[in-house]
C-alpha cells in the first residue's frame, strides 16, 4: 500500500515537471487550481455515508460525528498558446473520495478531458459532468443533493456543442452506460445519448435536457432481456439582482441510479424504477465576503416499482447555510439540514429522519 501511494505521488510530480518543461519550449500554459477543505459534521442518525449525506439509513437513531479532508480538490487547466487556428485545451481534476482508510485516502478522478474549439462549435472528449441537468445547489455537503432531487453525475463521453454565451445553446453527447449494480448478468452494448437545449442571457439560463440508454440482462430463464434508462429534465438559473440568485431543476425518468436519481435505486428484481423530483436553491450575497443560502430537494420513486421491505420510497432535504471569508482566500462555512428518508417495512412505510450540523474550513487557490 505504501509503495502504491508513493508511486502515485511520483507519477503526479513527474507529470507536473514534464508539463513545466514542455510549457517552456512548446507554448503550453498550465494553471493549477483547487482548494483544501476540512469537513466536520454531527448527525443525529446514521447516514449514507457519514462524511456526506445521500440518505438516512434504515437503522435506528444513533448520533455520529465525522471529520475528513477527503473533499480537498486539485486540478489543472492546460491550453496551447499562439496557435494559428483552433483553441486546444484540457482539464484534469481529482479529490480523495476514491476509497482507503479515513487517514489514508486514495485519489478519485473527477474530470479528465480535452477540448477543441472551432469558430462556432467545440468537441470535448474525456470524462466530465453530464450534459443533462447542468446546475448544482450551493451546499457544504459534498453530494449537492444527489439522490435527493439533483440528477446528473460524471461519465466518459464524446460531446459536441455550439459556443454560445448568449442565445440558444445546443449540446449533445455519447456517454458510457455504466452499471452501478454491475454483475456478470448485466451489460450494455451501446452508449447512452444525452442532449440539452438552453436559452442564455446575462441574467438567465433556462433549458430542457434528457438522456436515453439501454442495457441487457439475463433473466432467471436464461433469456436476454433489455431495460432502459431515460430522463427528462428542466433547469433554470436566474440572477434576480447582483446579490440574489435563484436556481433549480426538475426531473422525471427511469433507472436513474447511475445518474444519482431514484434514491440510489435503478433496476431491481427485473423492475425499472421510475422516479421524479427536483430541487430549488436561493443564494443571497452580502458584500464581497458573505453569502447565505436556503434550499430543498426531493426524490420520489414510484412506489409500485419498489414496494418491498428496506427499499427506499422517498428522500427529502431542507437546508440553510452561510459562507463567510475569514482570511485571504479562506472561508468558514456552516450548514444545517434536515433529512427524511422513507422505507418500506413489514407493516407499510416508515420515515427515518436526521438533523445534520456541518461546518467546514476552505482555502481556495
Amino acid at each position: 500500500m505504501h509503495k502504491m501511494r508513493a508511486s502515485i505521488l511520483l507519477a503526479v510530480l513527474s507529470l507536473l515537471l514534464i508539463s513545466t518543461a514542455y510549457a517552456q519550449t512548446n507554448k503550453l500554459e498550465f494553471k493549477p487550481y483547487g482548494y483544501f477543505k476540512l469537513d466536520m459534521a454531527y448527525d443525529t442518525a446514521r447516514t449514507n455515508s457519514g462524511n456526506y449525506v445521500f440518505w438516512v439509513n434504515s437503522t435506528g437513531k444513533d448520533g455520529e460525528f465525522n471529520m475528513t479532508a477527503r473533499q480537498t480538490r486539485l486540478g489543472g487547466n492546460l491550453s496551447f498558446t499562439e496557435l494559428n487556428d483552433k483553441k486546444v485545451t484540457a482539464n484534469f481534476e481529482i479529490d480523495f473520495y476514491g476509497g482507503g482508510a479515513e487517514n489514508k485516502n486514495t485519489m478519485m478522478m473527477r474530470h479528465a478531458y480535452l477540448k477543441v474549439d472551432f469558430e462556432n462549435y467545440y468537441i470535448l472528449a474525456g470524462q466530465t459532468s453530464d450534459v443533462v441537468s447542468p446546475l448544482v445547489p450551493t451546499t457544504v455537503n459534498y453530494t449537492v443533493l444527489w439522490n435527493c432531487g439533483n440528477v446528473g453525475y460524471r461519465h466518459p463521453q464524446l460531446q459536441i456543442g455550439n459556443n454560445a454565451t448568449r442565445g440558444l445553446q445546443i449540446i449533445g453527447a455519447l456517454s458510457r452506460n455504466i452499471e452501478n449494480n454491475f454483475d456478470a448478468d448485466k451489460d450494455s452494448s451501446l452508449p447512452s445519448l444525452q442532449a440539452r437545449l438552453s436559452y442564455i442571457t446575462s441574467a438567465l439560463n433556462v433549458g430542457i435536457s434528457g438522456h436515453y440508454g439501454k442495457s441487457e440482462y439475463i433473466n432467471d430463464e436464461g433469456d436476454n432481456k433489455n431495460y432502459k434508462s431515460y430522463s427528462l429534465n428542466i433547469h433554470g438559473n436566474y440572477a434576480v439582482t447582483n446579490a440574489i440568485l435563484v436556481k433549480g431543476e426538475l426531473f422525471t425518468g427511469r433507472t436513474l441510479d447511475q445518474y444519482l436519481g431514484g434514491v440510489g435505486q435503478g433496476f431491481i428484481e427485473e423492475k425499472e424504477v421510475e422516479s421524479s423530483g427536483g430541487w430549488i436553491n436561493s443564494v443571497l450575497k452580502v458584500g464581497n465576503n458573505t453569502s447565505y443560502g436556503i434550499g430543498l430537494g426531493i426524490d420520489q420513486p414510484n412506489k409500485d416499482n419498489i414496494k418491498d421491505p428496506l427499499n427506499r420510497s422517498s428522500n427529502r432535504c431542507i437546508f440553510t447555510n452561510v459562507f463567510t471569508k475569514i482570511a485571504h482566500n479562506t472561508t468558514f462555512a456552516l450548514e444545517l439540514s434536515h433529512w427524511t428518508t422513507g422505507y418500506f417495512n413489514a407493516v407499510g412505510e416508515k420515515d427515518k429522519s436526521n438533523i445534520r450540523a456541518h461546518t467546514a474550513l476552505i482555502l481556495n487557490f
